[in-house]
């Protein structure tokens, strides 16, 4: 092979792992200020909840297991395989790693993954409340379709494939007695949906307490 060729190839193996790199340490800060906006907001607590976002390359970005989400840093972040094998990181990858996977298989287009446990929306699931995310035009146009998914253990494949199954009707679950799920193009757009769904429960818990809530009317939307 001619010099030249080797040398070229070098320089853009090089360049690859320069913007791996980049990207690594640019998503890993999203990851944390993400966490802190969820812990912040109240959407999780202590060690609950998992991030994860997908590499280009195909490798997954995730939070941990067991630690405080609200005081991450970058360093604590896991890197495993597109089979969960831990390529990176000091500790053990969220225990729903299984479900985030899952996830990531069945929508090419999902770059990342938020999971909370939300309490105004488990507050409405809980107390068999149904949650209206069409009260407000925003929540119509912004949520979509909200599915709740049955409840399954955290953690096993059988809470993955139910998940899986509602993927179809929306980018917002509901897990019944856990929690909820948000994906999205982006860390930020799956944020927002998870602070969105929280806003609508929210609301909906509210103006069930004050009166029969009126939904939007069709013809208007």
């Amino acid at each position: 092979m001619h010099p030249g060729q080797n040398k070229e190839r070098g320089h853009q193996e090089t360049g690859v792992q320069q913007l791996t790199a980049q990207e690594d340490s640019g998503l890993r800060l999203q990851v944390i200020r993400v966490c802190r906006q969820l812990y912040n907001k109240g959407l999780i607590a202590a060690a609950d909840g998992n991030v994860s976002v997908r590499l280009s390359g195909g490798d997954i970005l995730i939070t941990p297991s067991g630690m405080h989400k609200g005081f991450l840093n970058e360093a604590d972040l896991i890197v495993v395989d597109s089979e969960g094998h831990v390529l990176n990181g000091p500790g053990r990858p969220s225990s729903e790693i299984v479900m985030h996977m899952a996830i990531y298989r069945q929508d090419p287009d999902a770059r990342a993954v938020v999971h909370t446990h939300p309490p105004w929306t488990l507050a409405l699931n809980l107390s068999g409340n149904q949650l209206l995310p069409h009260l407000l035009i925003e929540g119509r146009m912004f949520l979509g379709e909200v599915a709740v998914v049955p409840f399954e253990r955290p953690g096993t494949d059988a809470l993955a494939h139910a998940v899986v199954d509602a993927l179809c009707k929306g980018p917002v679950q509901i897990l019944a007695h856990h929690g909820a799920i948000t994906r999205g193009p982006t860390l930020w757009r799956a944020f927002e949906l998870m602070e969105c769904l929280e806003h609508a429960a929210r609301i909906t818990a509210l103006a069930k307490m004050l009166g029969e809530p009126a939904l939007l009317p069709g013809g208007k939307v």
